[in-house]
C-alpha cells in the first residue's frame, strides 16, 4: 500500500513540475514550436490570416542587492518592483473549414503560446 502511495505521489509531482510549453504545429511537413521566432514562423508557414500587436505594461519583482544592514535588520537587498513593456504579437492561422483555427502567441519576439480554435473559415 505504501509503494503504491509513493508511486501515485511521485507521479503526480512529476507531472505537476512539468514546465509550460507550447505544443508546436506543423506546416507541411517542418514544426514550429515555443521559443520560435516571428521570422522563423512565417518562414515555415507563410503568412498569418490574421495578425494583432500590442504592448503590454506588466509589474514584476526582482531582488536587488544592497547593503546587510538596513533599518536595523540584517538583510543583504531588497525586492524592488517595477513595470516593464512587453511586446505581445497574436497570429491566426486558417487552414480551412476541415480544419481547427490555430492561434500563435509571441512576447518580445518569442513564441510562447499556441491554441486551438474552431473550425476554420477559408476556402481552399
Amino acid at each position: 500500500m505504501r509503494a503504491r502511495i509513493a508511486g501515485l505521489w511521485t507521479l503526480l509531482s512529476l507531472s505537476l513540475a512539468a514546465p509550460a510549453h507550447a505544443d508546436g504545429m506543423y506546416c507541411g511537413t517542418k514544426l514550429v514550436s515555443d521559443g520560435d521566432s516571428p521570422y522563423e514562423v512565417r518562414n515555415i508557414c507563410g503568412s498569418p490570416d490574421q495578425a494583432i500587436s500590442r504592448v503590454e505594461m506588466r509589474t514584476v519583482n526582482q531582488w536587488v542587492d544592497g547593503p546587510c544592514l538596513y533599518r536595523g535588520q540584517l538583510r543583504c537587498g531588497q525586492m524592488v518592483q517595477y513595470t516593464i513593456q512587453v511586446q505581445v504579437d497574436e497570429w491566426l492561422y486558417d487552414f480551412g473549414t476541415h480544419q481547427l483555427i490555430r492561434n500563435l502567441v509571441f512576447e518580445n519576439g518569442r513564441l510562447i503560446r499556441l491554441y486551438t480554435g474552431g473550425y476554420g473559415v477559408k476556402q481552399t
